[in-house]
């Protein structure tokens, strides 16, 4: 499975079980109440030391349509949720959030940056890491 597939539903059973009331919308009509948008902003691919490679993907969880009190109580219960669903994927690894002000008639957005190591080299071999395995296109190895 690609692994922002898996984070976005790493994100979305924190969101779940922390916030049953607020879809999580995907596609098609978007719900009348407020809800919750996944994206990927970005994805990046680094070497580390000692032959170890990390991918570090910044999500960004966008509240729709909901009040502007509301999204900054959110701040906090979200930070919560996703340290409880990190214990059950502890492949991925918080290492930034932040919380922002919706702009340009879009809702406020809580980015999380997840830093996941991808491989360590052992003996000399390794497995190539292509950047489309990084982002959500359509490319596989």
């Amino acid at each position: 499975m690609k692994m922002v597939q898996r984070l976005r539903e790493h994100i979305t059973a924190a969101l779940n079980t922390a916030y049953p009331g607020l879809p999580v919308h995907v596609a098609g009509e978007k719900p009348q109440a407020a809800y919750f948008r996944l994206e990927l902003i970005s994805a990046v691919y680094d070497r580390q030391r000692e032959g170890r490679y990390m991918a570090v993907y910044k999500m960004g969880i966008r509240y729709e349509q909901g009040g502007q009190l509301d999204s900054e109580e959110l701040a906090d219960g979200l930070c919560e949720a996703l340290a409880v669903q990190s214990h059950d994927e502890p492949a991925f690894r918080v290492m930034r959030q932040a919380w922002e002000a919706g702009k340009d008639g879009s809702g406020p957005v809580f980015t999380v940056d997840y830093m996941l190591y991808l491989q360590k080299q052992e003996q000399g071999q390794t497995d190539t890491v292509f950047m489309g395995q990084l982002s959500e296109g359509a490319y596989v190895k």
